[in-house]
């Protein structure tokens, strides 16, 4: 048996899926007796000494999905698994009588007229659907013909360590005294960022000294950069651009609140939250929202808060509450950090795909 992965979303390009999609080629090459039978078929080339193979793939967007149908009917056998990074890589893989795996994400479900044909057409030949989320399960269940697959919900962690991160003690801090917000994400508007930022300068007479760290890039920073000026908080809150591994890892590690509260902007929201399950891991309470999966991430009441980032009371409330109570910030963030464990490490989310797939 081989694993065939296809995937759009893989290094050199950076983002949550491509480390997904990556993190599963390096767990499954450690697992197989031969890594080699681990094969990883990218849009893009990428040059690195992986003890996985990579077929590469040169050609422009139009024709990738066909060369890699083309190279998959010639070496793809009934006992090969595999596993798409969504529904839009079954095109460029040829008829299999074997397990096919499609990852479903989230908002992709969320039905469009006009690929809506695509994407049943695609699920129509999935042996086996791994969502995201119950949130995003239920999205393709109820939304479409599904009844063939063999489906079942697994947070997208794989990437994550089994084991939880140590916190840097209070007193080892930069900034004594002060709470410490953090939050790395693509910034865009469904993250609640902006929301966060006006319900901070309300609240701020009333809170105790806190800072924010935002780290990451996307469609919002310019107007994250324009707001925080604008609501006189350039002293407060920082935003750092795109944020590496071990800057990310120093940052949680002496994190207090991961603030985070998405919603559904339109046809977008959160299959899950991985970020979410980052500070979780560091014994890191979260802010979240109540779209999405974003809930499944984050337990309210619990591991964290999860509100609904549009009602102004409900967001003040929950940030009120967050920076005022510490004993009540230490005890979730403890259950966060078991919970991690529990539930949301790489090894046991890895474990469940792996008995799913029968590998």
């Amino acid at each position: 048996m081989r694993i065939f992965i296809v995937t759009q979303t893989f290094p050199p390009q950076i983002g949550g899926m491509e480390g997904v999609m990556k993190s599963l080629a390096e767990k499954y090459a450690q697992t197989l007796s031969d890594p080699q039978n681990v094969i990883v078929l990218p849009d893009k080339p990428y040059e690195a000494n992986t003890p996985y193979r990579i077929h590469q793939n040169t050609r422009l967007k139009p024709f990738r999905a066909m060369m890699k149908r083309r190279w998959l009917a010639k070496h793809l056998k009934a006992e090969d698994v595999v596993i798409c990074d969504s529904w839009k890589s079954v095109a460029a893989v040829p008829p299999h009588k074997g397990t096919l795996a499609v990852l479903a994400h989230g908002q992709e479900y969320l039905k469009s007229g006009r690929r809506a044909k695509r994407v049943q057409k695609a699920l129509n030949r999935a042996s086996h659907i791994v969502a995201s989320s119950e949130f995003t399960l239920d999205l393709v269940k109820s939304g479409w013909q599904v009844k063939h697959a063999k489906t079942v919900a697994i947070p997208p962690t794989y990437m994550l360590p089994k084991d939880a991160a140590k916190r840097i003690a209070q007193k080892q801090r930069s900034r004594q005294g002060a709470i410490e917000l953090v939050t790395i994400c693509r910034l865009e508007a469904r993250k609640g960022l902006l929301q966060s930022l006006q319900a901070l300068a309300r609240l701020d007479t009333t809170l105790p000294d806190w800072r924010w760290s935002i780290g990451g890039s996307g469609p919002q920073a310019d107007i994250l950069a324009a707001a925080i000026p604008a609501l006189g908080l350039q002293n407060k809150v920082t935003l750092l651009g795109r944020v590496e591994d071990t800057q990310k890892n120093n940052l949680l590690a002496q994190a207090d609140i991961y603030l985070m509260p998405s919603f559904q902007d339109g046809k977008s929201l959160e299959g899950f939250g991985i970020s979410y399950a980052e500070a979780a891991r560091f014994g890191v309470p979260s802010i979240a929202g109540t779209a999405g999966g974003a809930p499944e991430a984050v337990r309210n009441g619990e591991t964290g808060w999860c509100v609904d980032t549009l009602n102004t009371a409900e967001l003040d409330a929950a940030l009120q509450q967050a920076l005022s109570d510490p004993k009540l910030r230490r005890a979730m963030g403890d259950t966060a950090r078991l919970d991690y464990a529990e539930r949301l490490s790489g090894g046991v989310t890895l474990s469940h795909l792996s008995d799913f797939l029968a590998l």
